[in-house]
């Protein structure tokens, strides 16, 4: 029997997908991944935004276009938010949320739309199937900060940390050249209770493969943990700052967990540490109460830090939050053209960040092999395009040429 595993939203998201893949192929189905002819569909669903939560309905439909008898079992933060959505379509035959993703096969063994409970403790899931080049590795679950306009903490549960030995274990055992740690709040990890993400760092360090680290909080940044990673000779120098406003006001309201000073500090830290980093960050505009006077806060700011490339988003409201209470609705139209104006920066910082890459050396993770070229990221995550076809999987030296579609073209050096 054929199954497919569908997956939205986050890289969490993708490492427990992985795993899913794993409990299929042992229980002896075919497996495969994303919307493709299969008697069997897991559905790994996001409800970050409404928009998301909308694209894991909409799902069901394409799924019923491809087969109309085909099982469904629902899982992740859209069911975990609102399985009622899915209880009245006839092909799904179960529904979870996030905890039962562990052992996906008693879902599609007995038809099951009973939701289990939030974990309260890190759950084992059985180790991933490496379907790409790079492969996600999971460290921490759930999240303890409560921004105000995020429903993922009551979605995921509280913050809940891996065993180091797992980790460890796990990165042993994969078969690629290049692992992402991630988690819904890395920064958060702990051992036996005390914020360890830099004892983690060390050892991961020590197994001699190219790691990357997924979004992290500045507040986790200082000088050792800079030192811990500019000393390494794997660490793929990207970091991904979680931002969202760059005005006080807003992140006050928004219950983030620092100021626009704070945040300006570590940058300047980063490029002081590092010869060419990529810094990135996700933005939220038009957040509930953002005035004209707070937006162009953000903006200067935005101009200042030089982001060398920005996920930007329109605030949608979830229903559930904190934010849903607040007054201060901004205008459609106004959020659109602000919206504009940061993707107008955004092209421009990219622009000057592929610029400033030309006629330098990196390494290329080797991901893909289409119309001669082949394509992956360099180690400060610029998408390049390497003329010429080498092995998946293959890292490989290259010298960047120029800007060229999404990315840069680049020469095997």
């Amino acid at each position: 029997m054929l199954a497919s595993v569908i997956t939205l939203g986050c890289k969490v998201n993708e490492y427990e997908s992985q795993s899913i893949l794993n409990q299929l192929k042992a229980k002896g189905y075919q497996i495969c991944e994303g919307l493709k002819p299969a008697e069997v569909y897991i559905l790994n669903t996001c409800a970050v935004t409404n928009m998301a939560e909308r694209k894991s309905r909409q799902m069901l439909t394409k799924i019923f276009k491809l087969n109309p008898l085909a099982k469904i079992v629902v899982c992740g933060c859209a069911a975990q938010n609102n399985p009622t959505q899915f209880l009245n379509n006839p092909n799904v035959i179960a529904i979870t949320g996030n905890f039962g993703k562990h052992d996906i096969l008693k879902f599609l063994e007995k038809e099951n739309k009973v939701l289990p409970p939030l974990q309260t403790s890190y759950t084992e899931f059985v180790s991933p199937i490496s379907t790409r080049a790079r492969q996600y590795i999971k460290i921490q679950d759930g999240c303890d900060y409560f921004c105000t306009y995020c429903l993922i903490p009551y979605l995921r549960g509280r913050s809940v940390s891996r065993p180091l030995k797992d980790i460890i274990d796990e990165v042993k055992n994969v078969k690629v050249e290049e692992v992402v740690l991630t988690g819904i709040n890395m920064s958060d990890y702990k051992i036996n209770g005390k914020l360890a993400l830099k004892t983690l760092l060390k050892e991961i360090d020590k197994l001699n493969i190219r790691f990357r680290l997924s979004s992290l909080e500045c507040n986790v940044i200082d000088d050792e943990l800079l030192e811990i990673l500019v000393s390494s000779k794997n660490f793929c120098p990207h970091f991904h700052l979680s931002l969202q406003s760059a005005c006080n006001k807003t992140l006050k309201r928004m219950n983030r967990h620092y100021s626009i000073e704070q945040f300006k500090i570590i940058v300047d830290k980063i490029r002081n540490k590092f010869a060419n980093p990529c810094i990135s960050t996700d933005l939220i505009v038009g957040f509930k109460g953002e005035t004209d006077e707070e937006f162009g806060i953000t903006f200067n700011n935005l101009k200042e830090i030089k982001f060398d490339f920005m996920h930007i988003f329109p605030y949608s409201i979830r229903s559930g939050t904190v934010a849903e209470k607040l007054g201060g609705d901004v205008d459609k139209e106004i959020v659109k053209q602000r919206e504009k104006q940061l993707q107008e920066l955004n092209i421009e910082n990219k622009a000057d960040f592929y610029n400033r890459n030309k006629n330098t050396t990196h390494t290329v993770l080797v991901e893909l092999v289409e119309d001669g070229f082949s394509l992956g990221y360099t180690e400060n995550y610029i998408y390049t395009y390497i003329e010429g076809e080498h092995k998946v999987g293959e890292i490989v030296n290259v010298n960047l040429i120029k800007p060229y579609k999404d990315g840069m073209k680049a020469k095997i050096k």
